[in-house]
């Protein structure tokens, strides 16, 4: 008998720390003042020469100027949000050309004027109008400087460190892919990867990125299974616990995960 409770104590326990650790890796509820990539990629940028004290204001001000709209987010490895490229000048899409602000300029700003979306918000930056006009335009990193070294025959391995692995590793490594490195992380081309188990079978795809309130990615939202878009199962995922690999010829994305399809599947559903 005293054995039997034993046992019987130790299942209880394993039973609770495999929930912990699960509900450590996943979410299914969203966060307040969390904003979606899909909804960042597309916001209007505004500058004002002065700093903007306050946290919110009723309507765009007259004296902020509309610069351009962010057209892609480059993360870092970690999952910050390093940058945006936001296109400027030009008209209908001509003539515009595309500048890095770091994530650090911009502020979130309330519009209290929007009764009815409490989360609507404006970004602005500090910068004269002349600052904005002399901005260097964003230069995206060239895969043919990137492969220059191989192609002179020269044995080194790309400067990155291993995909977001669960404690800097990295099990997930293929022939013919490499870590992605931080200048192809953008939002853009995240959303949508194909997703993989450890045995590089299909599980989904990346659906979209969560943003926190200070602009960081805080989780990715990975659709599970389903068929033409139909059926899939949203699970929200800590981007520490995703490794992306990217291929050596061509610019394919690959996202791995540690769990199958099925223990994906018996996560919560994420909820908006």
């Amino acid at each position: 008998m005293k054995n039997l409770m034993i046992s019987s104590a130790l299942v209880a326990f394993s039973t609770v720390a495999a929930h912990a650790q699960v509900t450590d890796m996943f979410r299914s509820v969203a966060v307040a003042d969390e904003v979606y990539a899909s909804e960042f990629i597309g916001a209007r940028v505004y500058a004002a020469e002065t700093r903007v004290e306050a946290s919110s204001t009723n309507g765009v001000q007259d004296e902020w100027d509309d610069i351009g709209e962010i057209n892609d987010v480059i993360l870092s490895r970690d999952g910050a949000v390093d940058a945006v490229l936001v296109d400027i000048g030009g008209f209908l899409g001509m003539g515009e050309r595309q500048v890095a602000v770091n994530m650090s300029a911009l502020r979130f700003i309330s519009d209290d004027s929007t009764e009815d979306d409490p989360d609507d918000y404006f970004l602005v930056m500090t910068a004269a109008d002349v600052n904005i006009q002399q901005a260097p335009e964003y230069q995206p990193m060239s895969r043919s400087i990137a492969d220059a070294g191989h192609t002179a025959g020269e044995a080194t391995m790309p400067e990155t460190t291993p995909g977001m692995g669960v404690g800097g590793a990295d099990p997930f490594m293929r022939e013919g892919y490499s870590p992605a490195e931080r200048e192809v992380l953008t939002a853009e081309r995240l959303t949508g990867a194909r997703v993989y188990d450890g045995n590089d079978n299909d599980v989904g795809e990346v659906g979209q990125l969560v943003l926190d309130a200070d602009g960081q990615v805080s989780a990715a939202v990975i659709d599970v299974g389903g068929f033409l878009g139909m059926g899939e199962k949203p699970v929200s995922l800590d981007l520490s616990e995703l490794t992306i690999l990217r291929a050596d010829a061509g610019d394919d994305l690959r996202v791995y995960v540690s769990q199958t399809k099925e223990e994906l599947e018996a996560m919560p559903d994420y909820a908006e």
